[in-house]
Order: structure tokens, then sequence, then C-alpha cells
């Protein structure tokens, strides 16, 4: 029995062991820094040694499958796309499994807007799953409904590459009525730091929050990663935008709150194991960009290929290379470098310091990382722009 000696650099914090325990003594508690990590209690334990089988960490899945295509695909109903973090295209994938019977499950607010996942079972449970969450999901014990679900239907799961990773050890084997949808992760956030910041936003504008909209497409998709909509119970309505968005500028610039585990993620590339990987088309064509949202649909198996296949007529899709999608989506093949002074912040959420007074005392950037990342978007460009005259996505 390993889970509660696994290197914290390792663990992803899947609850895979936790759900597959026969003895239950396996749960997911919460360390100082606010993430989800597993605790024994020995005495409970049979040494069936079933939780070291289903650790994605300790035992990787290496399927060598190459990928079969990649495409820039949006959603064709343009509510549906702008309500969605990118294209639209999960929730088009979602509401074809669901109009046929089948069941999803995916990442949704719950009680006080914790994440968790859930199972959704009509159109209006796919729209709670919708948009991208930004914070660690608690797993609780999604696996075994899943592994329930697929006695009797098609189960659409949605989760980080670590996750379907996860599932797919805890089943054991594959399930003809299973299909599996990962995404292109930076990294996961702590619950712990999300929470401080919502907490910080009820205590200034006096209410509960009622609604979380990351990645809110009021000014166009391509600024939305720092534009957050945040709707309170008394009917007040705030958009957070580029430096005022503090929560997404302690992500993105500072890497202050993001997992450990991500820092050695052991499931980037183009090889995945899931069936479908969603993304954002960062770089895609000008003159295919309305600024509306587009998706990075990359299809890995015929599984995958044929659910597209079945929703061809409500998204517009087009096929490019392997190397369109490497320039704009970076995260796809490299692990985020964290902050260095990460585990001091998360620590120091417990005074009473506010969030945000934190987030800026610990995300200064110094002048040599400012010309850095002036000097990458340059780059940026220039891939851009040499794309465009090879006649390239």
């Amino acid at each position: 029995m390993s889970v509660n000696v696994l290197d914290k650099r390792l663990c992803c914090g899947c609850s895979a062991c936790a759900n597959i325990c026969p003895k239950k003594c396996i749960r997911m508690q919460f360390d100082i820094c606010g993430f989800l990590y597993p605790i024994m209690d020995k005495n409970g334990c049979i040494g069936c040694g079933l939780c070291d089988k289903v650790c994605p960490a300790m035992n990787p899945i290496n399927e060598e499958i190459s990928p079969i295509s990649v495409n820039a695909a949006w959603s064709k109903n343009r509510d549906l796309r702008y309500n969605s973090t990118s294209g639209g295209i999960f929730s088009e994938l979602a509401n074809h499994v669901v109009m046929r019977g089948g069941s999803v499950a995916g990442a949704a607010y719950g009680k006080y807007n914790i994440v968790e996942h859930q199972i959704a079972n009509d159109i209006r449970g796919i729209e709670l799953l919708r948009q991208s969450k930004y914070v660690q999901s608690d797993m609780g014990d999604i696996y075994v409904k899943v592994r329930l679900m697929l006695e009797k239907k098609t189960v659409l799961f949605c989760g980080t590459p670590c996750q379907v990773a996860a599932l797919k050890k805890f089943l054991g084997k594959d399930s003809s009525r299973l299909i599996t949808i990962d995404f292109i992760c930076r990294g996961v956030n702590s619950p712990k730091a999300y929470q401080s910041w919502i907490r910080e936003l009820e205590s200034n504008y006096s209410a509960r929050v009622k609604r979380i909209w990351f990645k809110y497409k009021e000014n166009g998709w391509k600024k939305s990663p720092r534009c957050t909509r945040v709707d309170f119970e008394n009917g007040t309505t705030i958009v957070q935008k580029g430096r005022e968005n503090i929560f997404m500028c302690g992500y993105l610039e500072a890497n202050l709150y993001i997992r450990p585990s991500c820092s050695e993620c052991k499931f980037k590339g183009n090889y995945r194991c899931s069936d479908i990987t969603l993304g954002d088309f960062w770089g895609i064509k000008e003159s295919m960009d309305d600024d509306g949202g587009t998706s990075l649909l990359q299809i890995n198996t015929q599984k995958g290929q044929q659910l597209v296949k079945d929703i061809h007529k409500k998204i517009s899709i087009y096929e490019c290379l392997f190397n369109d999608v490497r320039s704009g989506n970076i995260c796809m093949y490299e692990s985020v470098k964290i902050n260095s002074k990460s585990e001091e912040f998360l620590r120091k959420l417990d005074g009473n310091i506010p969030f945000s007074k934190l987030v800026h005392k610990y995300s200064k950037r110094t002048l040599f990382k400012r010309i850095k990342s002036k000097f990458m978007r340059t780059i940026f460009k220039i891939r851009k722009i040499s794309g465009r005259a090879d006649g390239q996505l």
C-alpha cells in the first residue's frame, strides 16, 4: 500500500484509490495548501493492492495510439457557442449522447460554488457541465457511478487527462459504451485559493456569489481568458477584466496555486488515452476567426471519430495539421512551471491578509520576465504570419 507515501509531486488527486478500496478505508483529505490527497486507515487495510493498481501516476497508460486527426471546429448554434469556453463542441457532443438515452459525467458547480464531478442526464444538466472551471474538481465516487451506469447505457466522461487515465485504470478494461474526452490542461488550481477569492468578493459586495463565468466572451473569445463574470444573489453582476481579474492573473501570470503534480505532468503530448481531446484553438487562421470561439478538436480513436460524425451537421469543422496547434497550445506538450513561493502563498491564505493583496505581493514581475513575455508574444505573432505565408491553417 503506497498511497500514503506517494510523493506530492506525483499524486494528481484523482481519487481513483478511494473509489476502488473494497473496505472504504481510503479517504481524500485537504492538505494545508488546499489540495486533496489520499489518507489510509491502516487498521482497515487488507493489503489487496488495488489502490496501487489504479493509480495513474504509479501506472501510467502507455497506449501509443496515433491520433486520427486534428481539427478546428465550432458549433453552428450561436447561443451555445457564446456560452461555451471555446467553440461549443463539448456541448454538442454531450447533447447528442443524452438525447439518445446516455449520460454525461463532468465538472459542475455544486453548493457554495464548489467544483465537483456530476452526472447529467438531460440538456439542462449539460448546461451545468459547460465552461471551464479553473479549479480542481472533487471526484467523489464518480468512478463507481460511471461503472454502474455502463452496465445499462452509454456514458460520456469528460475530465483532465489524469482523470480520464484514472477512470480507465479503475474500470480495468475498455467498454464499448464508454466515450472519454480530455482537454488541454494548463494545471488545476487549489480549491483553497479559489474559495479565498470568492470569500473576498462576497465580503466586498455584501452578498453570496451565485454564479461564476470564467472566460466570459463579452469582449470576444481572444480576450476571454482574462475576463470573468460574477453574479451575486442580490442581483449584482460584475465583470473583472485584465489586471483587475485577480484570480486569473494569479493563475496565468504568477502560477501561484497550481497543484504540485502539474509541474511534472505525465499526460502531455499528442498521444492521449481519451477518445477525443478538446481545447482552444489559439493561433487559428485569421480569415477563419470571427472571435466567437474556436475549438481544437483532436480525434484519437474510431469511437471518437464516430461521435463527431454523428454531430457533423451541427458543427463547422476543418481538418488541419498537427504542427498548426503547437505554437498556440504549448500546454498540450509542456508542463507549467509553478511559482517557487506557491506553498508560502497558500499557507498565508489562512491569515487575515485579503486574497487580492497576497496575489499582488507574490505576482510582481521582474523586468526580465516582462521582457521575456513580450519576446514570446512577438515570436508567436511571427509564427502566425509565417504559417499564413506557407498557406497553412
